[in-house]
């Protein structure tokens, strides 16, 4: 099956692309003595994180617990779960996966502690866990070190947790006078500080300088995306995915419709969105869930009605928990159509 042959829209994956991206990163990492644990989140195919396992990461990050069950199904056997976990019913789901692999757990609160506590010992199973520390980003994580350590010693006593050290997110340059603090904190408290987890696509290169890093999760690096682009972490160049699409409507000469929308792009990090490798001028400016508007003012005479586009997304992560399916090519040619299996994995 070739390109052309491809009905629209579609998500296309650029294999040559993708494997080197999976390639250049897990070589930085191991030149600096780095565990590689990619974040899942951002392609959902169990195919591709075997890939990178091959690749030689040491795991892999999932968000979701329901993420977490596809890829275990798939016969990966050591995964993170960044996420805190509460609830019943999260909970029994939870200890059934750590039955069968290596399952790594994060907290930032008492209340999620005591909860995989209760559970794990009722169960009569033992939980590892990180405690994970807040950072600039101001979204889940213990703000402070002394609050953090207040948590790691709570933990460390639990009956059925097993404290092994820390995460964060973003472990940006700027966060690592905290880490190091953080660190030294806990270790002076007799604290695991075994695992000290980072992450983020943009600041992957600055691992090296963070404190005691033990591993770093990067999850938008192996598609790349606009966002990595002008975050300057990534050249269009290393963008292995797009988005074909096929242009419906001329309305004006100044004005092309394509039959994709915010149901086919996500509307990530507003507009422009994404960049159209053939028309790299043009401005996708509008979008409604089935209709992007397109400025190819600048691009004139511009495509034609039935011609086919292909554009690089804003975010690779939301596009892709648009679509059932992602063509993988070597060139023009498929060579998988891969399920996204943990798309729409919210709980």
């Amino acid at each position: 099956m070739k390109r052309t042959e491809i009905d629209t829209p579609a998500l296309l994956i650029d294999l040559d692309i993708m494997e080197a991206n999976i390639q250049r990163l897990q070589e930085f990492l191991d030149e600096h003595g780095i565990g590689n644990r990619p974040h899942i989140k951002t392609h959902k195919i169990p195919a591709i994180a075997h890939k990178q396992l091959a690749a030689g990461a040491i795991g892999i990050t999932c968000q979701k617990l329901g993420e977490a069950e596809v890829m275990a199904d798939a016969g990966i056997q050591d995964i993170l779960l960044t996420y805190n976990i509460l609830g019943m019913a999260k909970l029994e789901r939870l200890l059934r996966l750590n039955r069968r692999i290596r399952l790594l757990v994060t907290v930032d609160n008492s209340p999620v502690a005591r909860g995989l506590a209760q559970a794990a010992q009722a169960a009569g199973q033992t939980l590892d866990v990180l405690v994970e520390l807040g950072s600039h980003l101001e979204r889940t994580g213990v703000p402070t070190v002394a609050g953090l350590v207040a948590l790691a010693q709570e933990v460390d006593q639990l009956p059925g947790l097993r404290l092994r050290g820390l995460m964060t997110y973003p472990s940006a340059p700027e966060m690592a006078p905290t880490i190091q603090e953080a660190l030294q904190a806990m270790q002076a408290a007799g604290l695991s500080t075994e695992i000290v987890s980072g992450g983020g696509t943009p600041v992957f290169r600055h691992a090296p300088q963070i404190p005691g890093l033990t591993e770093h999760r990067a999850g938008t690096y192996v598609y790349n995306d606009r966002m990595m682009v002008e975050a300057g972490a990534a050249t269009w160049d290393d963008c292995a995915l797009t988005v074909l699409t096929t242009v419906v409507s001329r309305s004006t000469p100044e004005r092309a419709i394509l039959d994709g929308g915010s149901k086919t792009f996500s509307s990530d990090n507003g507009l422009p969105m994404g960049r159209i490798l053939e028309y790299p001028e043009a401005v996708i400016y509008k979008m409604n869930e089935e209709h992007a508007y397109v400025d190819v003012s600048r691009c004139q005479p511009g495509p034609a009605i039935g011609e086919r586009v292909r554009v690089i997304p804003n975010h690779a992560c939301g596009a892709t928990n648009m679509h059932d399916q992602a063509y993988a090519l070597r060139g023009d040619e498929v060579e998988a159509i891969w399920t996204i299996q943990a798309r729409g994995k919210l709980r």
